[in-house]
């Protein structure tokens, strides 16, 4: 999956002119309430999926960068939600801005810094609804206060408890040994471009969900999750997996895995199920 997410949302953040004598490291308070009405125009653009209402809060030559990498252009920049909303429904849009922002950082008082938090609800075909949130920084311009340069990030989920993490050490180390190496497996196979070798992995009702990509969503069965990868192979890559987490679910084991190839990276979560002398993928979904 993935979304140039991803990644993920764009803020805007207007503000009105104040004096020269206001340049302090105190915000001006009518300042920041006119930031407010600012931000909630752009939440708005953002609630109703309104990619153009989006990028009309840019420059003509900002630079919006994301986990992704930086988007130039306003044109772009439209480009990239409007891409971003056929895939993803945009709702529940919150923006907050830090106590000691905005400030202005010119003599003209035409330019000026701020930052502050954002969290939104997102929902896919395949998933969701799902909260994601971050922060963000932003230099704006001009008398009309447009975005010259917005940078937000993703905040990662947080970090498994210390019970969660403690199940790691009750897997058997013969099991540990042996998922390891259906591990290695699939990504020696991978990185062949072995569609029938990663299918061979699976259950014959395994079920596996990417989110994010163009042949993504969700493939069930064995012959489905070859052809996916088939499809897949045809632009080859190279990719790096490693196990973070192994623990037992009943029966059966789960893997959380971090990976990387050369344009993304994420993690995905693996059901081993026992078959026969060996195990086999029965879930799997990445983003």
């Amino acid at each position: 999956m993935k979304i140039r997410l991803l990644t993920l949302v764009g803020l805007a953040i207007s503000f009105a002119v104040p004096t020269i004598a206001q340049q302090t490291n105190t915000p001006d308070p009518q300042l920041r309430e006119r930031l407010i009405t600012r931000i909630k125009a752009h939440t708005d653009a953002l609630d109703k999926n309104d990619a153009a209402a989006v990028a009309a809060n840019f420059t003509e030559d900002a630079v919006n960068v994301e986990q992704d990498g930086p988007t130039f252009g306003r044109e772009a920049i439209e480009k990239l939600w409007a891409d971003r909303f056929q895939k993803v429904h945009f709702s529940n849009n919150l923006v907050t801005v830090d106590e000691d922002s905005p400030h202005i950082i010119s003599t003209d008082g035409k330019q000026m810094w701020a930052t502050g938090a954002w969290s939104a609800t997102i929902q896919g075909q395949n998933f969701g609804p799902t909260q994601i949130k971050g922060f963000w920084s932003v230099i704006r311009e001009g008398d009309d206060w447009k975005i010259r340069m917005l940078t937000s990030n993703v905040t990662p989920a947080p970090a498994a408890t210390t019970a969660a993490t403690q199940e790691t050490n009750t897997v058997d180390p013969e099991v540990r040994q042996q998922v390891e190496a259906v591990h290695t497996k699939f990504v020696e196979a991978q990185n062949k471009g072995d569609a029938a070798a990663i299918a061979a992995l699976f259950t014959q009702d395994a079920v596996e969900m990417w989110y994010g990509l163009s042949e993504g969503g969700l493939a069930s069965g064995e012959q489905a999750i070859e052809k996916r990868y088939r499809a897949t192979f045809a632009a080859p890559s190279t990719l790096d997996s490693k196990i973070v987490q192994m623990y037992p679910i009943g029966n059966d084991i789960c893997v959380i895995t971090e990976y990387k190839v050369p344009i993304w990276k994420g993690h995905a979560v693996t059901i081993y199920g026992r078959e026969a002398d060996t195990w086999k993928v029965r879930m799997a979904y990445s983003n």
